[in-house]
């Protein structure tokens, strides 16, 4: 435990980051707390000493957990997986994970129990004027640094060796995800052992990433009526406790910033470290077990920092990828440029479901600087390629695009085959949801995590109409509630806006026909559909003469 002196700071407030408005609503209003000494943990609380309490006490922890990662990241909800057996964790001392607010303060009052302190979770107040040093809107432990380059040396954020582990192991990128990630590489992919990064200036480690921190307040919006003494908000329901400290699976959070989480989350991301109220006079004597700990520690994180030591830097990735394809014909040929590097041994190389979709690896270890897809999509779609040593790829490339798909009308879109897009999400639909989604590829739709599509996203099509005449446009749409659905423009005209009505669910689909007709003349055009708001998801469209 490291003592924290007391104190007045400023709390909450924050910078830009991520792209996000200067203030969290979250951390606002900015208000004065006087905080008491207290003792916070110098690391999260480890799988090896959770294991003390399980093994002492039969406590019976969640055997369910969020944490096996998809393309999509953690998109299968909870599986058999627990805080000494999930998919990412493989050392005793890294953070226990896998466990809900309950479960850390179960393990608060065993130890308290058996010491005779008063171990609990920090509060929202101790754990933002521990991180921010007791000096208050100190963006990171070294300073302000929103460009995120030095994050590394002090967290266990998504960064080069996040963005690896998750293509290499789950063909799950960061592209695109919440930010991307940062500049720089702190060795892990996934949690990592505790201590390994540089402390704080009072000494704790871990606070930014890692894992995030469950604490003891009951969630709130905001800080309108929180105490000014530093102690915990427990007032209101209390369905949801606050979360500091961000993860490995984020950009690094700020002090500041601001989560939370339901009372019945069990995911992989979330840990505890422990806090203690300052009760009697100070004992600077460590406990044989906490000796014993950090010698444990040490050894296990020496092995680790050799580990990451001999990992040959990551490649730089390929430069001049350029793409054809003749008319006519499936095949796309790739190729690119040999770097300088003599460490590299081969190339990967990725493809896109759609404009903007996921990456998956279609061809792996190529040994020249070209590649021939013989099994191309036909809607428009990209590729990437990625250097490969001897441990590890580098980052992509810079993406190459097939030319524009041109749909012939009369006949069915379906939603996936766009040309351009803003916003838009490429989801599957399971063959027995959707009988009527002929022609496309697994069943993909327009969704998002809104739910449906988010708003004001869109996608345009190009098509070929070879006679002028009244057209009809249907959709093929699901929805929980129903929504206001998609608005249709033609070359940047506005000409049709169609309600989504609720079908029973995401997963069954409807098919709804738009007003009109709606005159077309002979030609090549360019169809826009925009969510107007949330709510709805689209499987295909079609276009039929109406005369």
């Amino acid at each position: 435990m490291v003592t924290v002196s007391g104190g007045e700071f400023q709390m909450g407030g924050g910078k830009p980051y991520m792209g996000e408005a200067a203030q969290d609503a979250g951390a606002l209003p900015i208000h004065k707390v006087k905080i008491k000494a207290f003792k916070l943990a110098k690391y999260e609380v480890t799988v090896a000493e959770f294991r003390r309490f399980v093994e002492a006490t039969g406590y019976k922890a969640p055997d369910k957990c969020v944490h096996q990662p998809i393309q999509g990241w953690f998109g299968l909800g909870p599986t058999p997986g627990s805080w000494d057996k999930n998919e990412l964790t493989n050392s005793e001392f890294q953070p226990a994970v896998c466990l809900g607010w309950a479960d850390a303060d179960a393990y608060a009052k065993w130890l308290s129990q058996q010491t005779g302190k008063s171990y609990r979770l920090a509060s929202e107040a101790e754990w933002e004027y521990a991180a921010s040093a007791g000096k208050g809107k100190a963006d990171f432990p070294f300073g302000e640094n929103l460009d995120q380059k030095r994050i590394c040396e002090y967290a266990n954020v998504s960064d080069q060796s996040a963005e690896h582990a998750g293509m290499e192991r789950f063909g799950a990128t960061y592209k695109g995800f919440m930010g991307g990630i940062s500049p720089c590489d702190d060795g892990a992919g996934f949690a990592s052992i505790v201590g390994m990064y540089k402390p704080n200036p009072l000494g704790l480690h871990d606070l930014i990433g890692n894992a995030a921190e469950y604490l003891q307040d009951c969630w709130s919006e905001s800080y309108e009526g929180a105490p000014a003494d530093g102690s915990a908000r427990l007032d209101g329901e209390c369905k949801m406790h606050a979360v500091r400290g961000g993860a490995w699976h984020w950009r690094g959070f700020t002090a500041t910033q601001r989560s939370a989480m339901p009372l019945d989350w069990v995911g992989v991301i979330e840990g505890f470290r422990l806090a203690q109220s300052l009760t009697g006079p100070a004992d600077k004597r460590s406990a044989p077990t906490a000796l014993a700990f950090e010698n444990e520690l040490k050894q296990a994180q020496a092995v680790e920092r050799a580990r990451r030591a001999s990992l040959q830097p990551f490649p730089q990735p390929p430069q001049g990828l350029q793409l054809t394809q003749a008319e006519g014909k499936a095949a796309v040929q790739l190729s690119w440029l040999a770097g300088p590097d003599p460490k590299v041994l081969g190339y990967h190389v990725y493809r896109s479901d759609s404009v903007g979709g996921n990456f998956v690896r279609i061809a792996s270890d190529v040994k020249t600087q070209r590649y021939v897809d013989e099994t191309a999509l036909a809607r428009k779609h990209s590729y990437v390629v990625v250097a490969v040593n001897r441990d590890r790829f580098g980052e992509f490339s810079a993406p190459v695009l097939t030319a524009d798909q041109v749909h012939a009308l009369p006949g069915r879109i379906q939603a996936e085959d766009f040309n351009q897009m803003d916003k838009a999400s490429v989801g599957r639909v399971a063959p027995q949801e959707d009988m009527e989604d002929a022609g496309g590829q697994a069943g993909l739709n327009l969704t998002g995590s809104a739910p449906g599509m988010a708003k004001d996203s869109w996608t345009e099509y190009s098509v070929e109409l070879p006679r002028a005449g009244s057209y009809r446009f249907s959709f093929r749409v699901a929805s929980l509630t129903g929504s206001k659905g998609l608005a249709l423009s033609v070359d940047g005209q506005a000409v049709l806006e169609q309600a989504v009505p609720a079908t029973g669910g995401f997963k069954s689909w409807q098919t709804v026909a738009g007003a009109g007709p709606i005159r077309l003349e002979a030609g090549r055009h360019v169809l826009r559909i925009r969510a107007i708001d949330p709510g709805a998801k689209l499987n295909w469209f079609s276009v039929e003469l109406a005369d």
